[in-house]
């Protein structure tokens, strides 16, 4: 899934984060990529803390088999201790796509 994917779904998981994001009056995203990235994982981040959930990330250089493909090496874990431990997976070519990922799996199903 794309990042424009991504942010289209969590348009409608979780609007007012999405709204967070999208005010980049003073960023932009016509700003340079990685200011408008910096300022998408920053805001999950917060967002996951704002639920008071765990956040763990990670860069991979291989797999089990020692050959991991270079659009899976980020990788995002959120945990939820609501009631019982529940934990949510993101995976991709950067990682503010995988943090992102891993949120949207953890509000929908938060949610339900």
């Amino acid at each position: 899934m794309t990042l424009p994917d991504l942010l289209e779904e969590l348009k409608v998981a979780d609007p007012e984060t999405y709204e967070e994001i999208s005010h980049l009056e003073f960023v932009g995203w016509h700003q340079p990529r990685n200011l408008a990235l910096d300022h998408l994982q920053g805001c999950i981040q917060r967002a996951c803390e704002r639920y008071g959930w765990e956040l763990e990330q990670n860069y991979r250089t291989r797999g089990r088999n020692g050959v991991l493909p270079k659009n899976i090496r980020h990788y995002a874990v959120v945990t939820s201790w609501d009631n019982d431990v529940h934990t949510y997976r993101g995976m991709g070519n950067s990682a503010t796509k995988a943090l992102l990922e891993a949120y949207i799996a953890a509000v929908k199903e938060e949610k339900r």
